[in-house]
């Protein structure tokens, strides 16, 4: 198979010149930490991301011997019929966790911005439960350059090593507080290069249509993180989250030339053209029609 030259970005700011150093570096890792035939299980949540790091774990002939997939109430129906889909092309085993009520005990009384941060809490803690009933020792993800989990990794190779050792950063036990490892092989990966890697592991994942609007890339998650910033969580506001945006989305999907959601319960509806080609006149459009729609809710 053809290798892949990597972004500039990456090239220069992660010491990562193309897909070839990627493996070797993995697999380097995996051999100094005594774990390159120990089982590992996969945070699979649907998308490119965890299904392209689940790809080239498959392509490193890495033990990848559960694929888990986290659910709640308001989570997309459509993620967890992808994960799915992808896990048996990849033929690994999948197992469905709802997190439903630890969700609503965390985040009552919470702050908006505050839902996402818990829920991924909530999701590490029980994968790590997951993976030590399983006998594996190390948790995979989809984690790539963007995440904030890149700042706290640099800081743990800093003290580790007294420099940043890029090479290192796609397996470490971070965040210290679980003592267990974790594999993020596209940590060091920048957008560009995630969209060179889907197309070179021809991974195909239908999308929600959601807004997932994250510095600029298309990140699709829940519809729960529309909740206002300073709006005080309740479960109703979760329920109304939900609602509002399974209809919106649904909109948007059959349209094809948008992406949206709508914040609660500041009712901010956010709209972003799928294509260059789109116009400001067909945007004001779609906004008037998704308010039509709302109108009915």
């Amino acid at each position: 198979m053809e290798n892949i030259l990597f972004s500039e970005w990456t090239r220069n700011y992660r010491k990562l010149k193309d897909l070839k150093q990627l493996k070797e570096d993995i697999i380097r890792n995996f051999q100094e930490w005594g774990v390159l035939d120990e089982k590992i299980v996969c945070m699979l949540s649907g998308g490119k991301d965890s299904a392209t790091a689940l790809a080239l774990a498959k392509d490193l002939g890495l033990n990848v011997s559960l694929a888990i997939h986290f659910t709640h109430r308001w989570s997309w129906q459509l993620s967890r019929e992808e994960a799915k889909r992808i896990a048996e092309r990849f033929q690994v085993p999948i197992k469905f966790y709802d997190i439903t009520e630890d969700l609503k005990r965390r985040t009552k009384g919470a702050k908006g911005r505050s839902i996402c941060r818990i829920c991924k809490s909530i999701m590490k803690t029980k994968a790590v439960r997951i993976a030590r009933r399983e006998g594996a020792k190390v948790i995979m993800t989809g984690d790539t350059s963007v995440e904030k989990i890149s700042g706290p990794i640099m800081q743990y190779l800093k003290e580790k090593y007294g420099e940043v050792r890029f090479e290192k950063m796609e397996l470490t036990p971070v965040p210290k507080r679980y003592n267990f490892l974790f594999f993020r092989p596209l940590i060091r990966c920048g957008y560009e290069d995630i969209l060179k890697l889907v197309e070179y592991y021809k991974i195909e994942v239908r999308r929600v249509h959601e807004a997932g609007d994250r510095w600029g890339f298309w990140r699709e998650g829940c519809p729960l993180q529309y909740c206002d910033n300073d709006a005080l969580v309740t479960e109703d506001l979760l329920d109304k989250l939900y609602i509002y945006n399974e209809r919106i989305t649904e909109v948007a999907r059959k349209d094809g030339r948008f992406r949206a959601s709508i914040r609660l319960p500041s009712k901010e509806i956010i709209v972003i053209p799928v294509r260059d080609d789109v116009g400001e006149k067909e945007k004001e459009e779609f906004i008037k029609k998704l308010g039509e729609v709302l109108e009915k809710l």
